[in-house]
């Protein structure tokens, strides 16, 4: 990692998935904030964490599912770039906003780390802090998906 540690919030309901991944990422050099599910993603966000990334799953229970998630998130926090993953459910057409990427599972641990190096680059790239006032570069809308690999 660069000069200023990334931090990454990670939402998967899978208590072994979410310390599996946390740990992973940790040892890439990222600050890991996990949640159980959507509705505790939302309370930390609007506590005022900076999240750089918002790595979550598609299915969880109670409350609203991953792509609901994403949706609120890039609404109210654009600065943060967003991956999905599911091993289950591949998006259609709208359930992702705009700029966000799929991950399929099972993903390649070296995958997963590569794509949240590349979000985290990403918004250090186009977000920048003037001031205290938050200025936003436009990203491309356009919708990336990981394919599957074995």
């Amino acid at each position: 990692m660069s000069e200023a540690q990334s931090t990454v919030l990670l939402v998967e309901d899978e208590p072994l998935i979410r310390l599996f991944i946390s740990e992973l990422l940790e040892e890439s050099g990222f600050k890991v904030v996990e949640a159980a599910n959507a509705a505790e993603a939302l309370v930390i966000l609007e506590a005022g964490l900076r999240v750089n990334v918002l790595l979550t799953d598609v299915d969880m229970p109670l409350g609203c599912s991953g792509f609901e998630l994403v949706h609120r998130v890039h609404k109210s926090w654009p600065e943060a770039e967003i991956l999905i993953m599911s091993g289950r459910r591949w998006p259609a057409q709208g359930d992702l906003p705009p700029g966000a990427a799929f991950l399929a599972k099972p993903c390649p641990n070296e995958a997963i780390v590569s794509h949240v190096i590349s979000a985290a680059e990403r918004t250090r790239r186009t977000h920048h802090f003037h001031g205290g006032a938050h200025l936003s570069v436009e990203v491309s809308g356009k919708v990336v998906p990981f394919p599957k690999t074995a």
